[in-house]
C-alpha cells in the first residue's frame, strides 16, 4: 500500500517562509535535515533526496510562490507524491495546529514555518493527508531544436535542413519504440519552410511507463523531453484509496455528433442530433481524453465526423474509443464550402467561429448532419408515434448502420413495459384466455406494423427517386444563385469587419489625443509618469527620469529587492496586486515609499500612464503619516519636509 511506501523512503515537508520555503527531511523516523531554501532550488533538492512523497499544507501556497514546480516535477526520473496533508480526506480540511494536538498532544497556538515543515513530514509518514493528483493519465514526448534554427548567414537553410532531419529521424524511431511497445499514442507534427520544427507525442500512459520505453536525450542540435502532463484542475485522492485512471462517462443520455479538425491545435465541434451546435472549441496539443472531457459534458458521441476523404489515425481512434461511427466525406471539402457552411451557422444559430481549426471542425459535423437528416427526420416521425421518449435512441441506432426498421425494433424491445398498479391472482383457466386474447392482438399489431412498414418503405424509395431526378436536373442557374448568395454574405462579412476597424480607428486616435494631453502636462510638472517594470528594464535609466514612478507586482518588488531600488536612486514604487495596505509598512519602515494602485487608480493598466501630481502626493502623505507614525519624531519630520521640498521644486 501507498502508506507502507510512504513511510519506507525520505519524506520532505516544506512551508512558505516569507518568499521561501522551510524544508525538513525526514528519514526513518528521524529528521536528517532541514533549512531554508529559495523557491528555484527546491528541484535541485528534490533530485538530490529522491523523496517518496513532498508534504505540504496547502497547494495553492505551493503554486502561487513556485509556479513552475508541477511542470519542473514533471520531468523528473522518478515519481513523486505530493501530499497535501490538511485535506485528512479528499472533502475535510484540517488545520495544522489541531493535527498537530491530535496526533501529538501537543497544544499551540501557533506553529512557525519551521515546526510546520518537520510536523508535515511526520503526518505524512503516518498516513495523514490526500494525494494532491496534479498529472493527467498521460505523457508528453516533444522532439524539437535544442538551439536556435535562425543562425543567419549562408549556412542558415542548410543548419535548418539538418535540424528538420535530426528531429524527423528521432521522432520516426520514436514512434516505432511505441507501437512495438503497445502503446497509444497521437502525433503531432509542427511544420516549418524547410522541414519540422518539433514533433510532439502524447502518449495514453504514466510518465514511469513511457520513460521505460523512451530516455530523454539531449545533443548538440536536437532534445528530447518525456514529461507528465499536468491536469485541467487539481483532484485529492486519500492515501488508502486505490489511484485509478480516471473513468469518463458522459454527463447526459444525449446522442451527438462530433466534428475534429486534428493537429497541432486541433478543432472540435460538438452538435446535437438535430444540428444545434453545443459547443465550438480549439486547442493546442489535445490528447483524446481531452476533446472527450469536452464532448461529454454534453452528452455521449455516436458519430464522428472529419472533412477529408482520408480519415486520420487521430479521428479513428476518438471513435473506435467511444464506439461512435466515422464519416468522411466521398472528397476533401473546399475551403470555400467550409467558409459557407461556418456563415450560415454563424448567422443561423449565433455560433462564433474564431480560428479555421474550428471552421473546418464544424464543417465537417454539420456536413455529415446534412447528409444524415433525411434518415433521422423519418426515424423521428415514425419514432414519436410510438416511442416519443426513444426517438435519439433510434436516430443512433441508424447512424451505426441498423435500417429505420431494424432502429425502431430495437428501440421497441428496450422500452419497458409499465408494471399495472394492481396484481390480483386469477385462475389458471382465466389467465389461459387472457393470455390467447393478448397473443392476438399483439399479432393483429405486428401485421399493421409490417404493413406500415412496407409503406413506408416504398414512400421511401419513391422519395429518393425524385430526389435523384431532381438533383441530376439541378441546372446552372441555380449553381450560379447559390454563388452569389455565397459572395453577398462575404460582402456582408467585411462590411462589417470594416466598420469594426474604423470605430478601433476612432478609439486609437481618441487614446493618443489623451496621451498627448497627459505628456503635455506631464511636461509642465503636473502629473508623474508610471512605467510599469519588465524583466531587463534599466533602472538607473528610470531613476534619471523626471517625476517618474515604477509599477510591479509584490513578487517582482521581492525579486529585485528594496535595497537595491533605493540605491539606484528610486524611492516610490506602485503596487499593482496590492490592495490591503498594512502589508506594506514593513516596507515604508525601509525607506521605500510603495503605494496601492487602488489608491490612486481603478481603471484598466498600460505599460505607461500619466498620473495627478497632487493624487500621488496625497496617497504618499497620508500613507507616511499612518505607517511612520512609530518612528522617531525627528526622522518623521525629515521625510515630510523632503517631500515638502520635492513639491515645492516641482512647482517652480
Amino acid at each position: 500500500m501507498l502508506i507502507e511506501e510512504l513511510s519506507s523512503g525520505p519524506i520532505i515537508g516544506i512551508d512558505i517562509n516569507g518568499r521561501r520555503f522551510s524544508y525538513a527531511i525526514l528519514s526513518n523516523g528521524e529528521i536528517i535535515e532541514r533549512g531554508i531554501i529559495d523557491p528555484q532550488d527546491l528541484v535541485k533538492l528534490v533530485k538530490k533526496v529522491r523523496p517518496k512523497a513532498i508534504a505540504i499544507d496547502n497547494i495553492g501556497e505551493l503554486m502561487e510562490l513556485s509556479p513552475s514546480i508541477i511542470k519542473k516535477l514533471g520531468r523528473l526520473p522518478f515519481n513523486v507524491y505530493l501530499i497535501q496533508v490538511t485535506k485528512v480526506r479528499p472533502d475535510v480540511d484540517e488545520t495544522m495546529e489541531s493535527l498537530v494536538n491530535k496526533y501529538f498532544g501537543l497544544n499551540v497556538p501557533k506553529l512557525d514555518p519551521d515546526a510546520t515543515a518537520e510536523y508535515l513530514a511526520r503526518l505524512c509518514a503516518m498516513g495523514v493527508g490526500s494525494i494532491v493528483r496534479v498529472y493527467e493519465p498521460e505523457t508528453k514526448i516533444v522532439v524539437k531544436a535544442a538551439i536556435s534554427t535562425t543562425p543567419g548567414g549562408m549556412s542558415r537553410n542548410r543548419f535548418e535542413r539538418n535540424i528538420a532531419h535530426r528531429i524527423r529521424y528521432l521522432a520516426k524511431e520514436i514512434k516505432e519504440k511505441l507501437e512495438g511497445s503497445g502503446l497509444d499514442y497521437d502525433m503531432f507534427i509542427t511544420p516549418e519552410s524547410e522541414g519540422l520544427r518539433s514533433v510532439v507525442f502524447i502518449v495514453y500512459a504514466d510518465r514511469s511507463t513511457v520513460r521505460s520505453v523512451i530516455k530523454p536525450r539531449k545533443s548538440m542540435d536536437v532534445k528530447v523531453i518525456v514529461e507528465s502532463v499536468p491536469t485541467d484542475s487539481i483532484k485529492f485522492v486519500g492515501l488508502t484509496e486505490q489511484e485509478s485512471t480516471e473513468s469518463m462517462s458522459a454527463a447526459k443520455d444525449r446522442k451527438l455528433i462530433v466534428g475534429i479538425d486534428p493537429g497541432i491545435v486541433t478543432g472540435v465541434a460538438v452538435l446535437d442530433l438535430n444540428g444545434n451546435v453545443l459547443t465550438l472549441q480549439s486547442g493546442k496539443n489535445l490528447s483524446r481524453r481531452h476533446v472527450l472531457r469536452i464532448v461529454y459534458q454534453y452528452g455521449t458521441p455516436v458519430l464522428v465526423a472529419v472533412d477529408t476523404a482520408k480519415p486520420s489515425d487521430y479521428a479513428r481512434k476518438l471513435a473506435a474509443m467511444v464506439g461512435a461511427v466515422i464519416y468522411y466525406p466521398d472528397r476533401d471539402l473546399s475551403i470555400a464550402e467550409k467558409s459557407e457552411i461556418a456563415i450560415k451557422i454563424s448567422r443561423e444559430q449565433g455560433v462564433t467561429v474564431k480560428d479555421p481549426h474550428m471552421r473546418d471542425a464544424l464543417a465537417a459535423a454539420y456536413k455529415a448532419f446534412t447528409q444524415l437528416k433525411p434518415k433521422l427526420d423519418r426515424v423521428e416521425e415514425e419514432v414519436r408515434r410510438a416511442y416519443a421518449r426513444a426517438i435519439d435512441d433510434a436516430k443512433a441506432l441508424v447512424i451505426k448502420g441498423l435500417s429505420i426498421k431494424q432502429a425502431i425494433d430495437e428501440v421497441s424491445r428496450r422500452i419497458e413495459v409499465q408494471p399495472q398498479q394492481e396484481v390480483r391472482l386469477v385462475s389458471n383457466e382465466r389467465c389461459e384466455c387472457e393470455c390467447d386474447k393478448l397473443r392476438e392482438e399483439y399479432e393483429n399489431t405486428i401485421r399493421t406494423l409490417n404493413a406500415e412498414i412496407e409503406r413506408l418503405n416504398k414512400l421511401y424509395n419513391e422519395t429518393r427517386e425524385k430526389l435523384e431526378e431532381l438533383v441530376n436536373n439541378y441546372d446552372i442557374e441555380a449553381r450560379k444563385d447559390q454563388l452569389v448568395r455565397s459572395l453577398y454574405a462575404r460582402i456582408d462579412m467585411l462590411e462589417g469587419d470594416i466598420e469594426k476597424y474604423k470605430l478601433k480607428i476612432k478609439d486609437l486616435e481618441n487614446s493618443m489625443r489623451n496621451l498627448m494631453k497627459d505628456f503635455l502636462e506631464y511636461l509642465r510638472g503636473n502629473k508623474y509618469v508610471l512605467i510599469r517594470y519588465f524583466d531587463g528594464l534599466d533602472l538607473n535609466a528610470v531613476a534619471q527620469i523626471h517625476n517618474s514612478i515604477l509599477m510591479m507586482s509584490i513578487g517582482e518588488l521581492m525579486n529585485i529587492g528594496i535595497d537595491k531600488l533605493i540605491s539606484v536612486g528610486i524611492n516610490s514604487v506602485v503596487l499593482i496586486d496590492v490592495s490591503e495596505k498594512s502589508m506594506l509598512r514593513p516596507i515604508w519602515k525601509r525607506g521605500l515609499r510603495v503605494i496601492p494602485i487602488t489608491m490612486i487608480y481603478n481603471g484598466p493598466l498600460s505599460d505607461v500612464m500619466f498620473m495627478d501630481r497632487s493624487v500621488i502626493n496625497n496617497a504618499i502623505e497620508a500613507l507616511g503619516k499612518e505607517f511612520l507614525s512609530a518612528l522617531d519624531e525627528d526622522q518623521l519630520k525629515r521625510m515630510i519636509n523632503e517631500y515638502r521640498r520635492l513639491r515645492s521644486g516641482m512647482l517652480e
